[in-house]
């Protein structure tokens, strides 16, 4: 009533400009229409639609609990490498918080079990689209999650002077724009053995891991692979127990998410006419219109970006609009490590990596391997077999509605997969991937995965039957071992 009866004064002095009041009867008309208009006023603008914001990617993380981080960097070759370690947030009594949709196998031990170690893209994209993945901090058998920036991308740089920021933390980190600020200051941050052989050991040694898996995805499982083949059997080389190398280092196993390991390869994949789902799909006028550009050098036009930009929604990142952790990463890219190590070229690689080939060296990978990719991946099926077929001890797993970015597109499924990997190696450490089909029997017993959300293949070999083969070599018939056979765990289809 009161803000009615001041509308009137002021509408009643403005308009009529007179200091004698009206007749009640009119007092009351104005009044009345003062109200309308009011509620009107309000009820136009609670129906007015809300500005929507884009998704989290916590909203799209299916059964995420209450996590603490804790951050850090380290200081390496005069970068400062940030970190972030996601644990279960613990209640006043120091025990880890139970939801009733976790299993918490070791609620009541404070101290951290094993870590996963996460590697992200790029080279140069920062960690914040795996974020998803912290999830896998909520699981008994995982106890901690860690990522880090490396150096020169994300939160992981010394420049001054810069254009992009990156928010995952409280403190806004800059990104230089100088273009020739890596090639000529940092030149080794276009060096894949920096990242393998000084960065990733480095930051294992500030952590003090004892028992650690790691995570690479794209770019990331180059690292993983240079990391596990040079790295750790160059320093553990004669450390083992039982046949499984029980590394000083503490690796128990990789997950190699968009896996590569020949860059040609991956390129013809692209391309392949057999395939369904990749670049050889596109519409004639589309391909036609790439490779004009790709011979031309056209990265830089308007059609090439807006080619680019339609296909990642494709075969990149499906979830689209794309959620707040991607554009994240996006914000805090380094595009001159990117193109400096990956190319120019969106559809092939040209860099520091175009003459990648480690495939003839996956044999000496000594730690369980779990391969997984999407059904729209860059990384296709034909390309991420043969890397299954060079490593002893293998399993692979397709997601149904992925692109690259498995982790966003199939969260949950991603981490029920790589929750079930882990498990399986933690609880038998010194037999998972020695016998196939104890593997395979741990892998169906498990039971996180339900036929239909995704296609896994078990291992190709295992040290067990390459022991077998070697034993009875000399008084067989090799073409009568059936050293091919494949096994499939109880709820998996096998991929053909």
């Amino acid at each position: 009533g009161s803000i009615i009866d001041w509308l009137y004064q002021v509408v009643y002095t403005v308009a009529i400009g007179s200091k004698k009041m009206p007749s009640a009867t009119a007092a009351f008309a104005v009044k009345a229409l003062l109200c309308s208009l009011l509620l009107s006023l309000i009820n136009f603008a609670a129906a007015s639609p809300q500005q929507w914001k884009q998704w989290t990617c916590d909203e799209l993380t299916p059964n995420l609990c209450e996590l603490q981080v804790e951050s850090g960097s380290v200081t390496i070759k005069s970068i400062p490498v940030h970190y972030w370690r996601y644990t279960r947030k613990k209640n006043d009594d120091g025990n880890n918080k139970n939801d009733d949709d976790q299993s918490m196998s070791n609620s009541n031990n404070s101290s951290i079990s094993h870590s996963i170690i996460a590697l992200h893209g790029g080279p140069g994209w920062p960690h914040s689209y795996l974020l998803p993945l912290k999830q896998l901090a909520c699981r008994g058998d995982t106890a901690e999650v860690i990522f880090y920036d490396q150096a020169g991308c994300g939160e992981s740089v010394p420049y001054a002077n810069t254009t992009a920021t990156v928010s995952n933390t409280s403190a806004d980190t800059t990104i230089n724009d100088a273009a020739s600020s890596v090639k000529d200051q940092y030149p080794h941050l276009l060096d894949p053995i920096y990242y393998s052989e000084i960065e990733l050991p480095t930051l294992i040694h500030h952590w003090k891991l004892q028992h650690y898996h790691v995570l690479g995805h794209s770019w990331g499982t180059i690292l993983a692979q240079l990391f596990a083949l040079n790295y750790v059997n160059k320093h553990n080389k004669n450390t083992t127990k039982e046949g499984f190398n029980t590394k000083e280092e503490g690796l128990q196993s990789l997950i190699l998410s968009g896996p590569i390991s020949n860059a040609q390869a991956y390129i013809s994949a692209q391309w392949n006419p057999s395939d369904q789902n990749n670049l050889a799909s596109l519409p004639p006028f589309v391909q036609h219109r790439i490779h004009a550009l790709e011979e031309s050098k056209a990265y830089d036009s308007m059609e090439y970006k807006a080619i680019d930009s339609v296909l990642s929604t494709f075969f990149t990142l499906r979830t689209a609009p794309p959620p707040d952790c991607f554009g994240d990463s996006a914000a805090g890219v380094n595009e001159e490590v990117y193109v400096g190590m990956q190319g120019a070229s969106e559809f092939t690689i040209s860099g520091v990596l175009g003459d990648l080939d480690l495939t003839s060296r996956l044999p000496e990978l000594s730690v369980p391997v779990l391969l997984t990719h999407g059904k729209y991946d860059t990384m296709r099926p034909s390309t991420v077999k043969a890397i299954q077929d060079q490593i002893p001890i293998s399993e692979r797993v397709m997601f149904p509605h992925s692109g690259h970015v498995s982790m966003i597109d199939d969260a949950g499924l991603m981490n029920d997969v790589v929750a079930s990997f882990i498990h399986r190696v933690e609880e038998g450490v010194e037999i998972v991937g020695m016998n196939e089909g104890e593997t395979t029997k741990a892998a169906a017993a498990d039971g996180t995965v339900e036929e239909g959300d995704a296609v896994k293949d078990s291992p190709s070999h295992s040290w067990t039957w390459i022991k077998v083969v070697t034993a009875f070599l000399a008084g067989l018939v090799i073409g009568e071992l059936k050293i091919g056979r494949r096994r499939n765990g109880d709820g998996y289809t096998s991929i053909v």
